[in-house]
């Protein structure tokens, strides 16, 4: 997104300062300063509010001098004065100002569109349209679009367009209903303007399946008119011909959004439905690849055999269409697994400037600035990620992570406590929500919280990895014991990860051990070697020359 004030541009996802279309050389504490005080436009942004964006709580810096002079060039970029200042302000012994006016964008909620269908098996498809309005009318700059996590919240309520524009603070409500039999689909659309409740435009369509993208570019349009905005950004255009591919692509969708190891399973096998059958369609490359990453990631599949499909995938879906961001998200997560850190910084660089206002991008990037010690960065993306998709669970738990992998654990519990209340049914939020609690010293809670959490989980043997650590460290030993007995006894059968085996060692306090088993997950090339100098477990063994021989090894950085 672009934002203009006098001759100047910013591009907050490029991270770019620009005066009359020239780019104006700006450090990055520089430019966050400005971020931070551009999202608030004539409020006070604290100092230590500026504290806690640009700087983690473990990087010593004379933060006085660093604020003081992060500013400065920020100034000196704009020609801006501190004595009479022009976009800046000083507000003495608290922080600072942006005193330049910013027009608010006019924004829309995209209300769970109704199934009429009358079965609830074709629930995926109405929360599938509705998901797919809310992410093509985002490619709008000028409009503001309420996330899919915070409306599908309303699902199944019967609420006053007024009522919800009040909550949400927009200025329309888009509400519809949709009716399917066969190839045949009736979709009935109305867009209300909150202010007075009269509809600003509504239209009903009875069509053939086949037509359903043709509708969406006709709702999209027309909410841009009602609204006064100019279609200046680029729609989305690339539709499947085939009616069937894109309802396998939709179900895949719903499924694999709620991150359950068996849907996830049946998601990519939706998704390998809808590639055999429109094998052209970019979109679904991306739904098979992260099925393959997310099963790597819960050590279901080993990384050997499954990364690799998913490069395939991925290097397919993105010939097919090389503006799609989340191919562009799903290659930067594969590279990071793969600790091709320089591609995966640019992959992910490059999801963020093709969809600003979309979450994954922002969700995806963090745990990459994590792993490299970025921890200001990983929180501020992360936290960008939960701004835009507030309810969602991937986004949300990613702010937990972000902030117990910076050693933030307060922040952490805070974030965690906000997260299990959303959403609680997810075990890894709450694994780092207890990991982090087990830090502050609540080992009561953070060991109730653990044991929910591997309940959750199913078994996955990451889970189980973060349950044995746990287990360990909060010195239930039996417990930790029977962790690895039953891991190790399953990897006599098939494959298991050696990593949770690594962690529940390092719980234990058995650290011969633990080196030994690092060594079978690096030989395994495991992705999650990559939280080598983040993870806390690794703490008692960072001095050994063998940890540090990893570290090397994969390129990781200590300081």
């Amino acid at each position: 997104m672009s934002v203009r004030f006098g001759a100047f541009e910013v591009d907050l996802e490029g991270r770019r300062l620009l005066k009359r279309g020239v780019p104006i050389t700006l450090r990055e504490q520089s430019f966050q300063v400005l971020a931070a005080l551009m999202e608030h436009p004539g409020e006070i942004v604290t100092r230590e509010e500026l504290r806690r964006r640009l700087w983690s709580s473990d990087t010593f810096v004379d933060f006085e001098v660093a604020l003081n002079s992060a500013v400065c060039r920020l100034r000196d970029a704009l020609g801006d004065s501190a004595d009479s200042p022009s976009f800046i302000d000083t507000i003495p012994k608290r922080g600072y100002r942006f005193v330049v006016p910013i027009p608010k964008r006019p924004a829309v909620a995209v209300m769970p569109f109704v199934n009429q269908t009358g079965d609830a098996k074709d629930e995926y498809f109405s929360d599938g349209l509705t998901d797919e309005l809310i992410r093509a009318l985002s490619h709008l700059q000028s409009l503001r679009v309420t996330a899919g996590s915070v409306v599908f919240c309303f699902k199944g309520q019967r609420c006053d367009a007024r009522q919800i524009g009040s909550e949400l603070g927009v200025e329309a409500v888009l509400e519809g209903s949709v009716w399917r039999t066969g190839d045949r689909i009736r979709i009935s659309v109305n867009l209300v303007g909150v202010k007075d409740g009269f509809n600003l435009w509504a239209q009903r369509f009875d069509s053939n399946l086949g037509d359903v993208f043709a509708i969406q570019d006709e709702v999209c349009s027309a909410v841009a008119e009602a609204m006064n905005i100019r279609l200046a950004s680029r729609l989305p255009k690339a539709h499947p011909r085939n009616a069937e591919a894109y309802m396998q692509y939709l179900k895949g969708a719903y499924l694999l959004k709620k991150r359950r190891p068996d849907g996830i399973r049946r998601a990519f096998e939706c998704q390998q439905e809808a590639i055999r059958l429109e094998p052209d369609w970019a979109e679904p490359y991306y739904g098979a690849a992260m099925s393959y990453i997310v099963r790597t990631i819960y050590g279901e599949m080993p990384p050997g055999s499954a990364l690799p499909e998913a490069e395939t995938l991925v290097s397919k879906g993105l010939a097919l269409d090389e503006n799609l961001a989340i191919l562009h998200s799903t290659l930067g997560m594969l590279r990071m697994f793969q600790w091709r850190w320089a591609e995966s910084e640019k992959a992910h660089r490059r999801a963020i400037s093709l969809e600003a206002a979309n979450a994954f991008p922002h969700q995806c990037y963090p745990i990459l600035c994590s792993f490299l010690g970025r921890h200001a960065e990983a929180v501020f993306h992360a936290s960008k990620a939960v701004e835009l998709d507030p309810l969602d669970l991937m986004t949300n738990f990613r702010l937990v992570q972000a902030n117990c992998y910076a050693r933030r654990y307060d922040e952490a519990v805070r974030a965690g406590r906000i997260a299990i209340e959303l959403t609680p049914d997810s075990p890894y939020t709450c694994f780092y929500l207890a990991l982090s609690l087990a830090a502050l010293g609540s080992k009561e809670e953070a060991w109730e919280i653990a044991s929910v959490a591997r309940k959750l989980a199913g078994g996955m043997p990451l889970g189980e990895g973060y349950f044995g650590y746990l287990a360990g460290v909060l010195r239930h030993t039996v417990e930790a014991r029977e962790v690895v007995e039953k891991l190790q006894a399953r990897r006599e059968k098939g494959y298991v990860p050696a990593l949770p085996i690594v962690w529940t060692y390092l719980g234990l306090g058995e650290t011969a051990d633990a080196l030994h088993w690092l060594e079978k997950a690096l030989a395994e090339r495991d992705p999650f070697l990559g939280s080598l100098i983040v993870f806390p477990a690794y703490d008692a063994i960072r001095d050994r020359p063998e940890f540090r021989r990893l570290v090397h090894e994969l390129k990781l950085s200590t300081h």
